[in-house]
């Protein structure tokens, strides 16, 4: 019988040449074209300028939106993006560094712990379907926290499920004190999620098994310690900083966006997630409903010999239920269940590789094709109503591409059904996925219609210290970021239904009361004041606010892009 140690050798010992691998591949494969767009509205532009307001201020305690308390995320996000400006500039690929190496992270990790759970080749196969996921790459090509946050808790679960099931004493306390500190860096990042479902899975999957004796393995007093190392401090000293802040961070923006009915953010019924989980894990859900049912099977018939496959069945369940509960829901909030995913259908995979006529494999397999080819049609036809659909006309190309791919990946995976080959059938599925992914970050650019980019690389040349920048009854979130400067904003700051609605004002309103924004959060009448003065404003907002200045004086229009024009009250020249 092998020892421990020579357990443990044997398991890790192809891990190396493994990862290298996967970052190499997945680096690669996340880089191409991350910058090649500008910062898609309102999430990268906020979370953005929100880093480089600290890097510009030097306040890495309070984060600050346009020069405005935003106390609704912790600073971990933050101070990544700050530190990636400060390596390589305020660039659009630097914003995004963070976001695509956590989701190149989250393969390594869950390729380790497929490997420690099950078998090297399912750890590639989920680590591979992972990173080709679309919802997960787009997350990781997309400035803003989810993915984050999703990467580090999935990190935090995979690595307490792999301690628990080592028997080497030193990997199993490495495994579960980085489980601990994935757990805190989550909770900086998005607060108490990042310990709620570590707490609910971890804790419901010892209940079922009645295994209160693991209390003892997991080093419970050390693993805490870590976490409040990692989490405590910034909420001490932001709290000093602003001492309102700890009420309206759990209560407001984390309790009451879970419980309350107020309009936080869309508004969906309660199975939303599972056409977005279906369509997010495309190609790879064609084995998801297989997998779970197989994995449920086998959980019912002995839930302690298959104790690992119940913790993943539970997590899967528990955070797609804690979602689906609140009457809000965005997208992609339903990220830290694709780790999950991707095991559970890579252990399914690897158990039926060998054995490619079972009936299941063929369903999925021929479920993929019947929809590549019904998307791909689709794809072929959209074209031709342009004009009733009104479809960007840049889009036109990208859709005739993706159709032949959907086509010639129809005709490959037809070949791999007929020849019942696993190894091609996967590498058909890969590829298309992968081709598919890149044409569409390759046009992003071209789908991004509301950036304010354009004008204000026009206007930003043209700026002196004195000028004021102004936007009218609007905020066009990423106009801060590309000016590199504070912005004015009109609006009635007093309306009574600021509170009940999620949007940009209410954003703002609920930072006001941490500072004095009178200068730069002003009401109209302040706005006529200035615009009447001899300083000389740049204004930019929306074409139907706009009629308001056309009976005015010394309106100087400059341009307008996608409904947006931008003005000023004094020649450019001037």
């Amino acid at each position: 019988m092998l020892s421990n140690h020579t357990q443990t050798k044997s398991i890790f010992r192809p891990n190396f040449l493994d990862i290298i691998y996967l970052i190499v591949f997945m680096g690669i494969f996340y880089a191409l074209w991350i910058g090649s767009h500008a910062l898609f509205i309102p999430d990268e532009g906020r979370y953005s300028e929100v880093a480089r307001e600290m890097v510009a201020s030097g306040d890495y305690i309070t984060p600050r939106l346009n020069g405005v308390a935003f106390l609704d995320k912790p600073a971990l996000y933050y101070w990544l993006q700050a530190s990636a400006i400060h390596l390589f500039g305020l660039k659009e690929w630097a914003l995004r560094f963070w976001p695509a190496f956590m989701g190149v992270l989250g393969t390594i990790i869950t390729y380790l712990a497929g490997r420690v759970l099950f078998s090297r080749r399912a750890g590639l196969i989920s680590a591979i379907m992972l990173g080709t996921t679309p919802l997960y790459y787009g997350a990781a090509h997309y400035a803003n926290l989810d993915l984050e946050v999703a990467a580090l808790i999935g990190n935090s679960l995979l690595c307490f499920l792999a301690g628990i099931q080592t028997e080497n004493v030193r990997v199993r306390r490495n495994f579960l004190l980085s489980a601990y500190a994935f757990s805190g860096l989550a909770v900086l990042t998005k607060g108490l999620i990042g310990i709620v479902f570590p707490l609910l899975i971890v804790g419901s999957w010892i209940l079922i098994l009645n295994k209160w004796s693991m209390l003892k393995k997991i080093y419970l007093g050390m693993g805490c310690l870590i976490f409040l190392a990692i989490t405590l401090p910034w909420y001490v000293l932001v709290q000093k900083a602003n001492p309102e802040f700890l009420h309206f961070f759990f209560v407001t923006q984390q309790v009451s966006r879970f419980l309350t009915t107020q309009d936080f953010n869309s508004k969906a019924a309660i199975w939303f997630y599972i056409p977005v989980v279906l369509a997010g894990f495309f190609p790879w859900s064609v084995f998801l409903i297989q997998s779970l049912v197989q994995t449920g099977k086998r959980i019912w018939s002995d839930r302690k010999r298959y104790s690992v496959e119940l913790f993943l069945l539970l997590w899967f369940s528990i955070v797609l239920i804690f979602f689906s509960i609140p009457k809000s829901k965005t997208v992609g909030y339903i990220l830290p269940i694709f780790p999950v995913a991707a095991l559970l259908v890579g252990n399914y995979l690897n158990n039926a590789w060998s054995n490619s006529r079972i009936k299941d494999i063929l369903v999925g397999g021929y479920a993929y094709l019947s929809i590549s080819i019904v998307v791909g049609i689709a794809f072929f036809i959209l074209p031709y109503f342009q004009a009733q659909l009104h479809l960007p006309i840049h889009m036109l190309p990208l859709l005739r591409c993706m159709s032949l791919t959907l086509f010639v990946s129809a005709f490959f995976t037809s070949m791999s059904i007929r020849k019942c080959s696993m190894n091609s059938l996967f590498l058909s599925l890969t590829v298309t996925i992968g081709v598919l992914l890149l044409m569409f970050l390759a046009s992003a650019d071209g789908l991004n219609e509301k950036s304010i980019k354009p004008l204000a690389i026009q206007l930003k040349p043209t700026l002196t210290s004195n000028d004021e920048i102004v936007t009218f009854y609007k905020y066009y979130q990423d106009l801060p970021i590309y000016l590199e400067r504070r912005i004015t904003i009109v609006a009635d700051w007093h309306a009574a239904d600021i509170g009940s609605k999620d949007n940009w004002l209410r954003e703002l309103w609920y930072g006001m009361v941490f500072q004095d924004t009178k200068d730069w959060l002003i009401e109209e009448n302040t706005f006529w004041k200035r615009w009447n003065s001899n300083k000389r404003l740049f204004v930019l907002t929306d074409v139907r606010y706009f009629n308001n200045f056309k009976n005015k004086p010394n309106v100087y229009k400059i341009q307008e892009y996608n409904h947006v024009v931008l003005f000023s009250n004094k020649p450019r020249n001037a």
